[in-house]
């Protein structure tokens, strides 16, 4: 019988009121409902943000059979912890083993088998080396995300695909005032799966906000991660990254211009905020500043 400590990947939702049948116990086809959700997860978290990851890699992934065995009843409002592992990757097959616990009572279990489709004739397809090696990455333990470092001539093609989704399509920002003249002399993170699909992106600029500000000043700008990739600690490893850099090249005073909805990260790495909130391409943004 699984148990959680069988499983790298855990997901956790709340039994709403509609998923709960006449019976007042979850109706069993939710489940089902349950395990998508919690499977579109697993694909972020182990760095196949479905479905670009896979469209990558020129396929898709289809259901051909799932089975499940139903072991206690779960009702409203019950806190269901799920645990995902990929148990065995076939030619063209990917199975999945799932269950789900209540309280640590075992409430369901189950196996999914995904097929892999080529998206140039809809048929069955090998699943391609770079998903095979992602997922067993994840399954050893091993990191599954990797953070690069370099100047704009070898990150742009990365960096500009990110903000111009982030920014540009998801936030409304106009494509003039995304780019700017800073690019060129600023140091660019581009954090990736291991077949390099850029997934985030943000960059140190090697001067202060000011012309009185010291050449130990430096800010950090344009932090932005796809939005199939959020939730699993991507902005962090960019953060860490571009303030490693500017420790490494003497800088002693980080500024940067958060948007408001995003300063609990910085507060997190110990940035401080300066000043009220203002207005910056529409959209609320608070100065915060980090003494190296």
């Amino acid at each position: 019988m699984s148990v959680p400590g069988d499983f790298r990947f855990h997901h956790r939702l709340r039994v709403r009121w509609v998923e709960v049948d006449a019976q007042q116990v979850v109706f069993n086809g939710h489940y089902l409902t349950y395990l998508d959700v919690a499977a579109t997860d697993y694909w972020r978290a182990v760095g196949l943000p479905y479905p670009d990851a896979f469209r990558r890699a020129g396929g898709d992934i289809f259901v051909r059979r799932n089975t499940l065995e139903y072991h206690a009843p779960a009702r409203l409002d019950d806190w269901l912890d799920m645990g995902i592992r990929c148990e065995r990757i076939g030619n063209s097959s990917l199975t999945l083993q799932w269950a789900a616990w209540c309280q640590g009572r075992l409430i369901v279990s189950g196996e999914v088998v995904y097929v892999h489709t080529s998206l140039e004739n809809g048929r069955p397809d090998p699943v391609p080396v770079s998903l095979r090696a992602q997922l067993e990455a994840w399954e050893q333990g091993r990191a599954v995300h990797d953070v690069r470092l370099g100047d704009w001539a070898s990150q742009q093609a990365a960096a500009r695909a990110v903000r111009h989704a982030v920014f540009v399509v998801e936030q409304g920002i106009p494509e003039s005032e995304e780019w700017d003249a800073d690019d060129a002399s600023a140091v660019h993170a581009v954090v990736s799966n291991l077949s390099g699909l850029p997934l985030g992106t943000g960059r140190l600029i090697l001067s202060g906000e000011h012309p009185s500000d010291g050449p130990q000043h430096a800010r950090i700008g344009r932090m932005a991660v796809l939005r199939s990739s959020r939730g699993v600690g991507l902005a962090r490893l960019i953060l860490s990254a571009l303030i490693a850099e500017a420790r490494l090249l003497g800088k002693t005073q980080l500024s940067l211009h958060a948007q408001v909805a995003a300063m609990p990260l910085y507060l997190a790495f110990g940035f401080e905020p300066q000043g009220a909130v203002f207005d910056e391409v529409g959209i609320p943004h608070q100065r915060m500043t980090l003494r190296l």
